[in-house]
């Protein structure tokens, strides 16, 4: 770890306020009295930002990494992106998923401010759980237990396990294919549910929130080809 220091700084710069934005937003909102909308706002910009730029810093011309491939570059990335997504699917969304009619019913309890700083302007749906919606989820926490038992597998083999990658390497497809249905549902409708006057709301909390899943998906397939055509 000492070796690369510079990138674990980098990482914890870039996810270490991630991780705080949610409990210091709720606490500012419900101890401190700051406007809810405005604080769900800034909380967006913290976590958007913060989480993609968290998952480039392997691409970053850090001195640590000069020597590093290409491959070397996108595995750590990927991996980085392996961790947080499926962290993300069984936290936030298992929630979400456990208790959505209770967080819709529950707007200004403090417990389900970090569910309703994104349902406010970021997607109305999430307060509504239509079928399609609940199905993306299902299919969302179902790809983080699947994403998990990979890394486990590939981990405890000394990273030689191939089952572990291939089963990493179906987690992005699924990625792929349920954020692009996220995205086109919604926008082929016509953003019913995504203030699109504010450009916060529709390329921040909308955009920019999701995009990981569209964007390092094709980093853990080509982490994986590469893992594959190692081990052969």
């Amino acid at each position: 770890m000492q070796r690369h220091a510079d990138l674990w700084i980098a990482r914890g710069l870039t996810l270490g306020p991630v991780v705080l934005a949610f409990p210091v937003a709720t606490a500012a909102v419900y101890a401190f009295g700051t406007d809810r909308n405005a604080t769900a706002d800034l909380l967006s910009v913290v976590y958007s930002v913060g989480l993609f730029s968290a998952f480039t810093t392997s691409l970053w011309p850090l001195p640590s990494l000069r020597s590093w491939s290409r491959a070397e570059r996108i595995g750590s990335a990927a991996l980085l992106f392996m961790v947080v997504s499926y962290a993300t699917h069984l936290s936030w969304e298992l929630v979400w998923l456990t208790l959505h009619d209770t967080i819709a019913a529950s707007r200004d309890a403090a417990w389900a401010y970090p569910w309703w700083a994104y349902i406010d302007g970021g997607d109305l749906r999430y307060a509504e759980a239509s079928p399609t919606l609940l199905t993306m989820e299902v299919l969302s926490i179902t790809n983080g237990l699947m994403g998990s038992l990979g890394l486990w597998l590939w981990l405890r083999s000394g990273r030689e396990d191939r089952r572990g990658v291939l089963l990493c390497m179906a987690t992005a497809v699924v990625h792929l294919y349920s954020t692009s249905l996220y995205f086109g549902s919604e926008i082929l409708a016509g953003m019913p549910n995504v203030d699109t006057t504010s450009f916060l709301d529709s390329w921040i909390k909308f955009g920019l929130a999701n995009a990981p899943w569209i964007v390092f998906p094709w980093f853990v397939l080509s982490w994986g080809v590469h893992e594959l055509r190692g081990s052969d």
